[in-house]
Formats: C-alpha cells, structure tokens, sequence
C-alpha cells in the first residue's frame, strides 16, 4: 500500500509540474515583442528594446505573475526526482537538490530583472531622452548578471547534466529514451519551429514540463 502512495506522490506532482511549467513556459511570451516572430525578437538580457515603450506595462507585470505562480513547479519535480536517486545514488542525489536550491531564489530573480527592465524604461523614456535612459538602464545591469549566470547554469545545465548521469548509470530507473526529457532538447526543437515561423512559448518552461513527464514515468515504474 505504501508503494502504491508513492507512486501516486509522484504522478500526481508529476502532472502538477507539467501544468506549472506550461504557465512558466508562457511567461516569456509577453517578453517577446509582439507580432511576426523575427530574428530579433529574443528576450533582452542586458540591452533596451525600443518596443518596450509603446506597449501596456500590464503585459510585463502578467509575465510576473505567471512565473511566479508557474517556477515553484520546476522546482518540486527537481526535488522529488533527487527523492528517487537517493535511492541509489545520495551523492547525486544530493547534488541535484543544491543545485534545485540554487535554481529557486536565482531562477524567480532572473524573472524578475526581466520584467523590471522595460517597466523601468517605460517611466524613463518619458522624462529623458533614449540615450539617457540606455545609460540608466546599463547601469544597473552589473548587479543581476552574477545571479543571471548562476540561474542560467543552474536550472539550463545543472539539473539536465545531473539528471542524465542518473539515467544513464541506472540511478533513476527508468529508459534511456528518457534521456530526451530535458530543457536542452526542448530548446532544439523550439528553436527549429522558430526559424520556421512559428511563435513559441518558453523553451525553459517547455524543458521542465518535459522534466515533469520524466518523473511521471519514473513514478510508475516504481
């Protein structure tokens, strides 16, 4: 019976992380500017977009929200997949969950700056002349590129490296097709239905639905 549970545990915050992350993955879209997906259409991380100025502020502060309300998701299937590799593996294990404990408060950060960036710059561009408020915003860039570094390793590399030792040397019991559930191969197929037109959500959020799915399939082979 109490297997049963477990498996139940895990599935069910499994199915939790993929309807989570989906609100993660949108997030990014209202970072995008809006219309035609283009070449240059990526999610500033340190320059000024013009376009930010001739949007509503309620676009960057509903990106907010939703991956506010959409990261905890990651980070739950994160930790209950370190729960299943401790069962073999509790070095791996544990440095799964350091690095899930990282990915939390610099992964929400990261968001944040995003979003703060053209709200700021809305204001700014009112009262100052383009390249003053480019000073401005160049400005405070230095105090978020550290965390933005640490968030990028983390919750891009760390978790999808560490993960896939698990797989591959049996600590996670599940196939080695699994190996495919990881934000990397999210952010390849993404970017190919991109270059062909197509509008995206975030590959981030896509790559921790499919880290949901992996740990669905890992509950039930339990």
């Amino acid at each position: 019976m109490q297997e049963e549970n477990d498996v139940n545990e895990y599935v069910a915050f499994g199915i939790f992380g993929v309807i989570s992350n989906l609100a993660a993955a949108f997030a990014d879209v209202p970072l995008n500017k809006p219309g035609k997906p283009t070449g240059d259409d990526k999610i500033s991380l340190t320059g000024v977009q013009p376009w930010w100025a001739e949007v509503p502020d309620k676009r960057f502060k509903v990106s907010f929200w939703l991956s506010f309300l959409g990261q905890p998701g990651a980070y739950v299937v994160l930790w209950l997949l370190a729960d299943l590799i401790a069962d073999n593996n509790t070095a791996l294990a544990m440095a799964l969950k350091i690095n899930t404990f990282i990915s939390c408060y610099t992964g929400l950060l990261s968001h944040l700056y995003f979003c703060l960036r053209p709200l700021l710059y809305q204001k700014l561009s009112k009262k100052m002349s383009d390249e003053e408020s480019e000073d401005v915003m160049r400005a405070i860039n230095p105090v978020a590129n550290i965390p933005m570094l640490i968030a990028g390793l983390t919750l891009w590399l760390g978790g999808t490296i560490l993960v896939a030792i698990a797989i591959l040397t049996g600590a996670l019991a599940v196939s080695k097709w699994c190996l495919l559930l990881n934000p990397i191969v999210a952010v390849l197929v993404l970017s190919i239905l991109k270059k062909c037109g197509v509008r995206v959500i975030g590959a981030l959020g896509v790559g921790y639905m499919l880290l949901s799915v992996l740990l669905i399939i890992a509950g039930m082979y339990l």
